[in-house]
């Protein structure tokens, strides 16, 4: 995807936030356009950062598509080594003004196709919110894998998956959005998937939104995401 494009279509949802706003993600202040979605992000968030500091030893862990890094901050913060990787320069470079790389946390731009990382370095890749923007799943995990110790996991949340009944109609959805937005082109660039699509890894589901169990969280001014976790072992991969 062309990176200003991405920029272009981030600054009109109005996604581009100041420094300020960033160093205190997932906490929004009240009144905030996308609270409602901080509010989910938030939960998803401390969920896996207590399965992460579940684990026996500190882990090292790269956020893949970190953005502006906030959610590699957090994970930081437990103990973890954490490298936020991606292609955004603009939210990179806030990611390490804000944040200040350190010998816990650090950014990298890098194409996830050619990233310099050794075989076998990670034990833990985390896709929080970038499984849409990969046309070919099978094949990003497959590279994903190699950067994987054994027994290694990817996490992917944040993610719309859906059923096979209900793609036709998401797609239909996204063109409209990014047409109204003024970049239909955007569509091209936004892809949809199914869950059924990552039965080849023998992937396992850690958290699964119910919609009315959601419902019913918001009418009580609780949120929780509406996506699911799928945890992937590299063990499984085929």
């Amino acid at each position: 995807m062309d990176p200003e494009l991405y920029l272009r279509v981030r600054e009109k949802e109005g996604r581009l936030y100041p420094d300020d706003i960033v160093a205190r993600l997932p906490l929004v202040p009240n009144g905030h356009r996308f609270t409602d979605e901080w509010r989910a992000r938030s939960v998803s968030a401390s969920r896996l950062n207590r399965y992460l500091s579940s684990q026996p030893k500190p882990l090292t862990i790269l956020d893949f598509g970190c953005g502006n890094g906030w959610l590699s901050n957090l994970i930081s913060k437990s103990g973890h080594i954490v490298i936020g990787m991606d292609q955004n320069r603009y939210e990179l470079i806030q990611a390490a003004r804000v944040f200040q790389p350190n010998s816990k946390l650090s950014f990298l731009e890098a194409d996830v196709f050619s990233a310099p990382f050794i075989a076998g370095h990670f034990d833990v890749i985390i896709l929080a919110s970038v499984l849409q923007y990969f046309r070919d799943v099978p094949a990003l995990l497959s590279v994903l894998s190699n950067y994987l110790k054994p027994q290694g996991e990817i996490h992917i949340m944040d993610s719309p998956l859906y059923s096979d009944a209900e793609l036709d109609a998401a797609v239909v959805r996204s063109n409209q959005y990014y047409s109204s937005l003024g970049f239909p082109e955007m569509a091209g660039h936004y892809f949809h998937h199914c869950i059924s699509d990552l039965d080849a890894f023998h992937s396992k589901i850690l958290y699964r939104p119910q919609l009315l169990m959601l419902r019913l969280k918001r009418l009580l001014g609780w949120f929780d995401s509406p996506f699911p976790w799928v945890m992937i072992k590299n063990s499984g991969m085929e």
